[in-house]
């Protein structure tokens, strides 16, 4: 009756296993949020600072349109011309997955005025392009015009360590139980 009682526990404990292993792993490729809807302005000439290297610069404004560069470590990857309420957006595609958006910005307006032209982006995201290194705090220029925050919200069922320790934790429980019942 004890080597059933036994080989029952370790088949439940290797599927714990199996399962928990692979999720782990899978979550570890979870693409976060960098920047989540925020709003920033530009005047032409400047650039605004991304995280994992990356910058938006706007050119230049002209006829209610707004020339704007995305740069990776100061090499261009995109360029477009833009009106208000058109969507700028920076696609990667990694060898295991389908395309993700890195980079989001929505012209939100386009102003002119007689010493000075702005373009404002609402909503911007920044989502983490797992193809670079982690991201590290940027540093802002000049006044801080955005809230930019990043997704600070821990799910702890998220984390990759959570399903190995909850797997710890059954065995351990299993362990118990089976000592209990000799």
């Amino acid at each position: 009756m004890k080597t059933w009682k036994m080989f029952w526990i370790s088949i439940i404990i290797l599927l714990l296993i199996l399962f928990a292993t692979p999720q782990a792993y899978a979550e570890y490729r979870i693409y976060t949020t960098l920047v989540d809807g925020t709003s920033i302005y530009l005047f032409p000439g400047e650039t605004w600072p991304f995280y994992q290297g990356y910058s938006f610069s706007l050119k230049s404004i002209s006829d209610d349109k707004g020339w704007v560069v995305l740069k990776l470590n100061d090499t261009i990857i995109k360029s477009a011309v833009l009106t208000p309420g058109e969507t700028f957006y920076y696609n990667v595609t990694p060898p295991d997955s389908n395309e993700r958006v890195i980079i989001s910005l929505t012209v939100s307006g386009i102003y002119s005025g007689e010493d000075s032209d702005i373009v404002t982006f609402y909503p911007v995201y920044q989502y983490n392009n797992l193809d670079l290194p982690s991201a590290t705090p940027i540093p802002t220029q000049g006044p801080d015009n955005s809230d930019n925050t990043t997704n600070t919200t821990t799910n702890h069922a998220d984390s990759p360590g959570f399903n190995i320790l909850a797997t710890v934790i059954i065995i351990c429980i299993c362990s118990i139980l089976i000592r209990k019942s000799r």
